[in-house]
């Protein structure tokens, strides 16, 4: 970023800024990227998790099946897991082709974005401000604080790193351009914008950013009241008409911006993760739980305890509504009164408005909070603890050996933290197992992930416990329902697997996943008591929900099968295959042809099912 009318030449001496040479500069970047590296190596041992991993990469075919035309044309086009961020799609698909399915690639990647975003936070607040301390505090606090750790230890995340990788890149842009506007530095500022939008759309709020921006540091924006350095006689309607200059040039940003809502609207709506019957919270609630997310915010950045990948969502009492509003309402008087310090007026807004998108007015799943949302919001609250803290030492005179023991104090303690919360992070039962230690209620959204996590580990008779727990909390939740029956079925408990089926194809809340697998299941239970009407009666109702659905084609066919109808399950197979090429398919297309003479077709068939089975 530019500095804009702030030079470094006006202003206090502050303790060696400016006057240091490039090489410090250099090593004091470079001590940033190797402190954050270190404390994330041990990232590399942790493994995919059961939460939204599998959608994103692990069960996803056109991810896992690496970069090819077809996989970058659907990026583009999906609006799988309920959003359009193409740029995301392709950072995945990168690591398959690169590393297949082992996850430590995947994770090192997730950390050198997070070491990139540090590095360029601190550039951008050093080119625009010249404190080179301050700025390396800020950027430290950001690289070392555990409540960005999900970002960078959660692979499906990978879209709020690399969000706010492009982000940072267009405030970059956005210095260069302020220095001499013309409409090809600006178009690299809406590329880069664009960019950062396609891998997440938490980034609308940019154009609001750069008018924060424009106040401080860059000062292209007076002070409303004519505190601004450089122009002390600045009246207030020149300050609407400056502010209203500033906006405009602003336009084709917030054209971005509006395409963006929309696209993500339509893909939540899609999606099913916008509010649902399931999630009957009224208006006045979200505003309530808003308020006082806001404060929890806060809280966790000063004392980050905790910490889990879920929050269960309970709205708080109207009392706590209101005290937290006034709260926030009564910082946002404070910084406004205490305006000539224009850091403050920055920090605080740019933490409430870019927090604006996810703090629930609009509800996109069943969360209260999430600690992956203050990943950029936080960057403001760090620059206002630092450069008040500054402003500070330079009042009291705090002799600069208790300065430095103090900040690196400050931020090994938050270096600790973060590395005494990355185990939790190692599997789906450890990540789950602390959400249910830290939740602030049982939730059954928790324990059913904890169950599927039991489950994944071959830990049947465990997994049960958490299913039934969430049973109990909510018994019309028709995904602990199917997990208990699918855990009970794997245990040959067919007649309790099924009532658990049924139980959840009659729950009053809907799960369109749910749904269909409990019909698929029941099929596959009717078809291994030797029902075959009834399985084919089940199966079929899973493929009318489902065309795509490939247990239900494969159930088909084994009833077509043992139904002698050999052409008819032949067909089915080659539908199977269509929808998700297995060697069990294959082998079993041999088996069909094998019966029918083709012994050439069936040969072919075999020889691929032999591949895949590698």
């Amino acid at each position: 970023m530019s500095q804009g009318t702030r030079t470094t030449a006006k202003r206090a001496p502050a303790r060696g800024v400016v006057t240091r040479p490039r090489r410090t500069h250099f090593l004091v970047l470079l001590l940033l990227a190797a402190a954050t590296v270190v404390l994330y190596a041990p990232a590399g041992k942790l493994t995919f998790l059961s939460y939204d991993d599998p959608g994103y990469v692990t069960e996803n075919f056109h991810v896992r099946t690496g970069l090819s035309g077809e996989n970058v044309a659907w990026a583009f086009t999906s609006l799988d897991q309920a959003n359009w961020h193409p740029l995301t799609w392709l950072s995945h698909q990168m690591d398959c082709q690169w590393f297949g399915l082992d996850p430590a690639g995947h994770h090192y990647t997730s950390v050198f974005f997070h070491t990139v975003n540090a590095v360029l936070l601190f550039l951008l607040l050093f080119k625009a401000t010249g404190y080179l301390w301050r700025s390396f505090l800020v950027s430290a606090l950001f690289a070392f604080h555990p409540i960005n750790l999900q970002s960078v230890a959660w692979i499906a995340e990978r879209k709020n790193l690399l969000s706010t990788f492009f982000l940072l890149i267009a405030i970059g842009c956005y210095g260069w351009y302020v220095k001499h506007p013309d409409w090809k530095r600006g178009l690299s500022v809406a590329g880069a914008f664009a960019a950062s939008l396609m891998a997440k759309p938490m980034a609308v709020t940019f154009p609001f950013v750069l008018l924060l921006l424009d106040y401080w540091p860059l000062g292209r924006l007076p002070d409303p009241c004519g505190s601004n350095v450089g122009s002390p006689g600045e009246s207030r309607p020149g300050w609407w008409r400056q502010l209203a200059r500033l906006s405009l040039e602003k336009w084709p940003l917030a054209v971005l911006t509006v395409i963006s809502i929309a696209i993500t609207l339509l893909a939540q709506k899609r999606g099913g993760a916008l509010l649902r019957e399931d999630m009957p919270f009224r208006f006045s609630e979200r505003l309530g739980n808003a308020m006082f997310s806001y404060i929890e915010y806060v809280r966790m950045m000063f004392w980050p305890s905790r910490l889990g990948i879920f929050y269960p969502y309970s709205a708080p009492s109207f009392r706590v509504a209101v005290l937290s509003a006034l709260f926030v309402a009564g910082v946002t008087g404070l910084v406004l009164w205490l305006r000539r310090r224009k850091f403050l007026l920055f920090g605080w807004l740019f933490f409430l408005g870019t927090m604006v998108p996810v703090i629930g007015l609009v509800q996109v799943g069943k969360q209260a909070m999430a600690d992956r949302y203050a990943y950029v919001p936080l960057i403001g609250l760090f620059i206002v603890v630092i450069w008040l803290a500054a402003e500070a030492v330079a009042a009291l005179r705090v002799p600069r050996v208790l300065t430095i023991a103090v900040a690196g104090g400050v931020l090994l303690a938050a270096g600790v933290v973060t590395r005494i919360n990355l185990p939790y992070w190692r599997n789906s039962v450890t990540v789950f197992s602390h959400a249910h230690d830290v939740a602030s209620r049982a939730d059954p959204m928790i324990e059913v992930n904890l169950g599927q996590a039991l489950f994944s580990e071959g830990r049947l008779e465990e997994s049960l416990q958490p299913y039934h727990l969430a049973e109990k909390i909510d018994p019309e939740d028709p995904v602990a329902h199917y997990d208990a029956g699918a855990t009970l079925m794997q245990q040959s408990r067919l007649a309790q697997a099924a009532e658990e089926f049924q139980t959840a194809l009659r729950c009053k809340k809907k799960n369109p996943q749910a749904t269909v697998n409990a019909l698929n299941n029941l099929g596959s239970i009717y078809l291994q008591s030797g029902n075959l009407a009834e399985a084919w009666k089940d199966y079929s109702a899973t493929l009318e929900a489902d065309p795509n659905h490939y247990p239900a084609r494969m159930g088909r066919a084994v009833i077509l099968y043992r139904e002698a109808k050999y052409p008819e399950a032949a067909d089915e197979i080659a539908r199977a295959i269509l929808i998700y090429p297995t060697s069990d398919a294959y082998l079993m297309l041999s088996r069909v042809l094998q019966v029918q003479g083709k012994s050439e077709q069936a040969a072919e068939a075999y020889q691929r099912g032999m591949l895949l089975a590698q």
